[in-house]
């Protein structure tokens, strides 16, 4: 199975620094666009499904893939964000002066961390895995809408890499990175592709 993984458009709290987790914010007009471009790049390409986070950025994200590819969009639940707990809603700088320990954890070694109420690596691991194998036999490309940590984490466990080479990938709003799964662990073929934005990358917070 070939494996497209798109990371979702942007959206205002990925401009502000702010962590999102499950909380369902739209895409912004540049993440509207962004979608719209996305779904041009697949325009002509043969796609058998399209699966998406059941959050609204990712639904509006993977709405144009569906139409150029002629297929429906189907939520999976495998590919929702990673659930932060408390961190949700805070930027980058309130959860430094609230918990400075924890993030320091997060951004060092990112599979060490445990907080109240959110999700560690290892379990974001697995449901990504559980939602894999919801993709039905014979699938042969799918594309998959989904968020930055889970783009990270389903690219680690699919090249079969430890969590804590977490911070070595890098995905950008909209990119779209295209993973030969057809044997375990699996191929590389390109990542974070952004060609089709005519953008400039950079200019996140990527925490």
């Amino acid at each position: 199975m070939n494996i497209y993984l798109v990371r979702h458009g942007e959206t205002e709290w990925n401009k502000e620094g702010v962590f999102r987790g499950r909380k369902d914010i739209p895409l912004n007009d540049r993440g509207r666009r962004q979608a719209e471009r996305a779904g041009a790049f697949f325009s002509g390409t043969r796609i058998d499904a399209v699966y998406s986070s059941p959050l609204s950025r990712a639904r509006e994200t993977a709405l144009p893939i569906g139409e150029a590819t002629a297929r429906p969009v189907t939520p999976l639940e495998g590919l929702n964000d990673m659930c932060f707990g408390p961190w949700e809603g805070l930027s980058l700088e309130e959860v430094g002066q609230a918990c400075g320990e924890d993030l320091e954890i997060w951004r060092t070694r990112p599979q060490r961390l445990r907080l109240e109420g959110a999700e560690t690596l290892s379990q974001v691991r697995r449901r990504i895995a559980r939602g894999l194998r919801q993709i039905p036999a014979g699938t042969r490309d799918v594309v998959l809408v989904t968020h930055r940590v889970i783009c990270k984490v389903a690219i680690l466990h699919l090249l079969g890499m430890e969590n804590k080479r977490f911070w070595q990938l890098k995905f950008d709003p909209a990119s779209i990175t295209l993973i030969d799964a057809r044997s375990l662990p699996a191929t590389l073929v390109f990542m974070n592709e952004t060609c089709h934005l005519e953008e400039k990358r950079g200019g996140y917070k990527d925490f």
